[in-house]
C-alpha cells in the first residue's frame, strides 16, 4: 500500500525557475544546468525504484515516498521507507552511469565515466546514518525499534558495480534484483514487532511528522536578486516586461496579450525570492505597476494571507504547482 506519494521535487521547481529567470549568458548558469540535469537524474532513478516496487503485494507493505523527518535539530530523507509488522527497510537509490566502485577502505563511491574519476560519499554510510535517525525517532514517539535494514539500488540498468568488500553485494543491488531482495527479507524476518494498530498508528505520524525541504537555491552559487530577470513574462515570445493595460498584460515586443500573464512570475517570486509576499515585494519584482494594480493582483489570486491594509502578506500555497494550474481555469 502506498502510503506517500512521491512528487515532483520541490527543488527541481525552483531550478526550473531560476533558469528561467538568471541574466542571458550568466557565467554561473553552466554550473547551474549541471546540477539540475544531476538532481532531475536522481529523481528519474527513484521513480524506477518505485515502478519495482510496485510490484510488492498490496497487503502487509506500507511504503513511503520522499520522506522527511526532524531527529532534534538535525533532519533527515529517506527516499523509500518500506514498514511492516515485522521490521522496516530503508532504500537509498542512486542513478549513477559508467562504473561505481565502492571503497571498504576510504569509505567511498568512486565513479568512472568517460576515463573521468568522481569520488562521492558512500551511500551505505548514508543510509545508515538515516537508519540511526530512525531509531532514535520512533523511541522518541515511544515506539517498539522493529529490526531496521537499508538497501542501496544503483537504478541504471547500464551501470558497472564494483566492490573490494564483497559482503556490500547484499545491500547494494541493481534495479532488476531489487524486488527480489525486498522479498528475500521479508521471508527471512518472522518475528512481529507491530500489531495492526501500531502499524496505522505509526503510519498516521510518519506522514504527519513529514517536513518537506524548500531549499535555497540561489546561495549555493553566490547569487542575489539582481541576478534575475524582473517583470512579467509573455506567454508568447517569452520577453520579460509586459505592460499591465486594462486589466490585461501586453507584451510591447509581439504584442500577445493575457490576463494570467502575472501567475507565473508570482510563482517564481514564491519559488526563488521568499515564500511570502507584500505590496511593495510585487512592484519590485514585477516594475511598472502601481500599488493599486499590484493589490488587485495579489487579492485576486485568493491566496492565504495575514494582516490587513498596507501590512498585508500573502504566503506561497502548499501544493504551488496544483494551485497555479488550478487559477488558470
Amino acid at each position: 500500500m502506498i502510503e506517500k506519494e512521491r512528487t515532483y521535487p520541490i527543488r527541481l521547481r525552483k531550478y526550473e525557475a531560476l533558469m528561467n529567470r538568471i541574466l542571458p549568458n550568466h557565467p554561473k548558469l553552466p554550473f547551474i544546468e549541471q546540477d539540475y540535469k544531476a538532481w532531475r537524474s536522481g529523481y528519474k532513478g527513484e521513480l524506477q525504484t518505485d515502478y519495482r516496487l510496485s510490484f510488492l503485494p498490496e497487503k502487509g507493505f506500507h511504503i513511503f515516498r520522499d520522506l522527511r523527518l526532524t531527529d532534534g535539530e538535525w533532519h533527515f530523507q529517506i527516499d523509500t521507507l518500506i514498514l511492516t509488522i515485522r521490521y522496516i527497510l530503508l532504500i537509498e537509490t542512486k542513478n549513477h552511469k559508467g562504473t561505481l566502485y565502492f571503497d571498504k577502505d576510504s569509505e567511498q563511491m568512486i565513479q568512472t565515466k568517460d576515463e573521468k574519476e568522481k569520488s562521492f560519499d558512500h551511500p551505505l554510510i548514508q543510509v545508515k546514518m538515516q537508519a540511526w535517525h530512525l531509531k532514535r525517532w520512533l523511541k522518541q514517539y515511544k515506539f517498539d525499534v522493529p529490526p531496521i535494514y537499508h538497501l542501496v539500488v544503483v537504478s541504471n540498468s547500464s551501470t558497472i558495480i564494483k566492490t573490494n568488500d564483497r559482503p556490500l553485494n547484499k545491500v547494494i543491488v541493481k534495479g532488476d534484483v531489487l524486488l527480489n531482495r525486498v522479498l528475500e527479507i521479508d521471508e527471512f524476518t518472522q518475528s512481529v514487532i507491530f500489531t495492526e494498530k501500531d502499524v496505522r498508528r505509526l503510519s498516521k505520524l510518519l506522514i504527519k511528522k513529514h517536513t518537506p525541504h524548500y531549499p535555497d537555491v540561489l546561495k549555493p552559487y553566490s547569487l542575489t536578486h539582481d541576478d534575475l530577470q524582473k517583470g512579467v513574462q509573455c506567454p508568447s515570445c517569452s520577453t520579460f516586461g509586459m505592460k499591465r493595460e486594462r486589466w490585461v498584460w501586453q507584451c510591447p515586443l509581439c504584442g500577445h496579450k493575457s490576463k494570467t500573464a502575472h501567475h507565473k512570475s508570482l510563482k517564481e517570486f514564491f519559488l526563488l525570492i521568499n515564500p511570502s509576499i507584500n505590496n511593495q515585494s510585487c512592484r519590485e519584482f514585477c516594475p511598472g505597476i502601481t500599488f493599486k494594480t499590484a493589490s488587485d493582483l495579489l487579492s485576486s489570486m485568493h491566496l492565504t494571507h495575514t494582516g490587513s491594509k498596507k501590512g498585508r502578506i500573502y504566503h506561497m500555497p502548499p501544493d504551488i504547482e496544483t494551485f497555479f494550474h488550478l487559477a488558470k481555469k
